[in-house]
């Protein structure tokens, strides 16, 4: 594969789990593959940005993302009227020969859905098969308060997240966050491949195999043996190869690593977790000093929190770049925030 550079205008398809971790995530991913881009324009379905990409690069986003469901190459974007749609249409220049089949997400609920994709197929089926099973094109129709039309470039395989949830695993705990916020949380770090992250309240690994799976070195410290013990087990049962585990209180452990590239955690919670009898705010207090430590200059530190008054607490050690509130569920909210050391 070559290393030609294209600009083009890509439309990330946003999961709406969250209301602002998806584009996030979006953001951090470019930063992290040192993709130059600008924001076009973002609403809570979808994020567009212009961008200076390699072949190769098109590829790597797929695979770190989690909170996106495709990424396509903008062709045009119109009011909802059929005639803009059908003139863009026309005019919309799509390079690539083959079949075609045209896939719509629609979350208008004014606009029927079914007359864009016909008024597409009238314009691209002129001198094109229509393929629904197995096209060479497949042209993405997203509807909300505008029409954007795109061309597929990329699935991210949303169902390995599911795959890896707890209960399949070897080793678990119920409390064990998702896969896909897990991923979402390394990516925010901006983590790169062979760079090396952190988890100094590893538990059960999940942090860690996201970071691993994207090929990060991990280094994971819990206060209890036999979370290390099981930790071990999943990281070898979704073959992780470049890892580290060590039991340590949070207070030492510079004495077990050098400057780490970036940390990623979820600080402990609530009666179930274990904090050896030490009062939650003394226990932050102590992992956001012990943390900046270890963090190299400019690393990020991607930390979940069960107390908004914490945040300020790691703005003590650390700049606050960004900050994302999630409902587990009525009585529990979690607060996952990105310090810059």
């Amino acid at each position: 594969m070559d290393d030609v550079e294209y600009s083009m205008n890509l439309i990330f398809e946003l999961s709406k789990e969250h209301k602002t971790l998806s584009k996030a995530e979006v953001v951090a991913c470019l930063d992290a593959e040192h993709i130059p881009y600008t924001i076009i324009a973002s609403n809570e379905n979808i994020m567009i940005v212009k961008a200076n990409i390699k072949e190769e690069e098109i590829e790597q986003l797929p695979r770190r993302l989690s909170m996106t469901f495709f990424i396509d190459e903008l062709l045009f974007s119109s009011s909802l009227f059929l005639e803009e749609i059908k003139k863009h249409a026309k005019a919309s220049d799509i390079r690539k020969k083959g079949s075609i089949a045209i896939r719509c997400r629609n979350r208008s609920k004014t606009f029927d859905s079914q007359l864009a994709i016909q008024t597409l197929a009238d314009v691209y089926s002129e001198d094109r098969k229509i393929d629904l099973e197995n096209p060479d094109i497949e042209i993405r129709v997203l509807i909300d308060k505008s029409v954007y039309v795109g061309l597929k470039l990329a699935e991210i395989d949303r169902r390995q997240f599911e795959k890896r949830k707890v209960q399949h695993r070897p080793f678990f705990s119920p409390i064990s966050m998702h896969p896909k916020l897990a991923r979402a949380l390394v990516n925010l770090s901006l983590i790169k491949k062979d760079e090396i992250l952190l988890d100094p309240f590893c538990g059960t690994g999940g942090i860690l195999i996201e970071a691993g799976l994207i090929g990060a070195k991990v280094i994971g410290s819990d206060i209890e043996n036999k979370m290390i013990e099981g930790c071990r087990k999943t990281l070898d049962f979704y073959k992780i190869k470049n890892y580290e585990l060590f039991r340590s209180d949070i207070g030492d452990i510079n004495k077990h690593v050098g400057k780490i590239d970036a940390v990623v955690t979820d600080l402990p919670y609530g009666k179930s977790t274990t904090t050896k009898g030490e009062g939650i705010k003394q226990l932050y207090e102590r992992a956001f000093d012990n943390i900046s430590k270890v963090l190299k200059e400019n690393g990020r530190a991607v930390i979940g929190l069960s107390n908004k008054d914490m945040i300020s607490c790691g703005e003590k050690y650390f700049s606050l770049i960004e900050k994302h509130e999630f409902r587990v569920h009525r009585s529990l909210t979690r607060y996952f925030v990105v310090y810059q050391n």
